[in-house]
């Protein structure tokens, strides 16, 4: 049945042509979710909210999953916490292969959650494996500027190996502090293309007034 199931996302691929991609969000109300759960399992902890199935013309099939997962710890911002847990994958022969797993936990005073319509998947080159970014912001009771962060999984170059890169915004909840960001290393020598895509993700976020 796995074997099935690769099989017939290769046929749709096809019938997309070579030169587009799939590219297909899914929530758990929908069938091709179900397909997935189904053929696939849910090889991480807690249950995904999302399913993102990304399928390059020449680079093969990635599924990744965004889960929630009931917290470890209690909280005192809300009921029901619960921890993050990602993982992305790509398909072999039937099966799924790692690329990187991904988790933040919910604390007494705080809790992450993704911002879903921002973890999206990018190809800058078609020929090239494509880029996973990770949006994700932590709410709390306290006082400091909140961590909106963008966790980018690219190829180093030349290499079909990932590495994962981070920039951070700082949304500020008190008037002397300042909006900031704060890049870790391998985000500072990610290409320019990939790097001005995660700052459009904060632009745009900052813009909309979606976290005021």
């Amino acid at each position: 049945m796995k074997r099935l199931f690769t099989l017939l996302l290769l046929i749709g691929c096809l019938q997309v042509t070579y030169s587009q991609n799939i590219y297909k969000k899914l929530s758990p109300n929908q069938a091709d979710y179900k397909n997935i759960i189904d053929e696939l399992g849910n090889p991480l902890a807690g249950k995904p909210i999302q399913i993102i199935h990304f399928m390059g013309s020449q680079t093969g099939s990635y599924i990744w999953y965004l889960n929630h997962k009931k917290a470890t710890k209690p909280s005192y911002i809300t009921d029901k916490p619960f921890d993050l847990v990602s993982g992305i994958y790509i398909e072999d022969h039937g099966g799924l292969l790692d690329i990187f797993k991904f988790q933040d936990f919910a604390s007494e005073l705080a809790q992450p959650d993704y911002l879903l319509n921002y973890c999206i998947v990018t190809q800058t080159d078609k020929k090239s494996q494509p880029e996973f970014y990770l949006t994700y912001f932590e709410s709390s009771d306290g006082l400091d500027a909140k961590p909106l962060k963008v966790i980018v999984y690219s190829t180093k170059p030349n290499t079909t190996q990932y590495q994962k890169s981070k920039v951070t915004a700082y949304i500020p909840y008190q008037q002397e502090d300042k909006y900031h960001l704060v890049e870790d290393d391998n985000f500072k020598k990610l290409p320019e293309k990939v790097r001005k895509h995660a700052f459009d993700i904060l632009k745009e976020i900052k813009q909309k007034k979606i976290l005021d």
